[in-house]
């Protein structure tokens, strides 16, 4: 697994949903947040950040954050 990148994405997602617990590969994206808003600026950042394109839709369809870090991992490594 991609430390550096596991780092950056929890950042993100600690910053779009105002989450303040410990993140995990195991932590329940739904735990963190399931309003639109928070997940358009999950969106937006990994896009600007890490010019890697995530869909609301394809988050919705996760469970994990390891999910999240596995896909935007196969859009960085393209």
């Amino acid at each position: 697994m991609n430390t550096e990148l596991f780092d950056q994405l929890a950042e993100y997602a600690r910053m779009a949903y105002g989450y303040e617990g410990e993140i995990t590969r195991d932590t329940l994206l739904s735990d963190m947040g399931t309003k639109s808003m928070e997940m358009i600026a999950l969106t937006s950042t990994i896009e600007n950040e890490l010019d890697a394109e995530v869909t609301i839709h394809e988050i919705m369809t996760m469970k994990t954050f390891g999910e999240l870090v596995d896909r935007v991992a196969e859009e960085v490594e393209e």
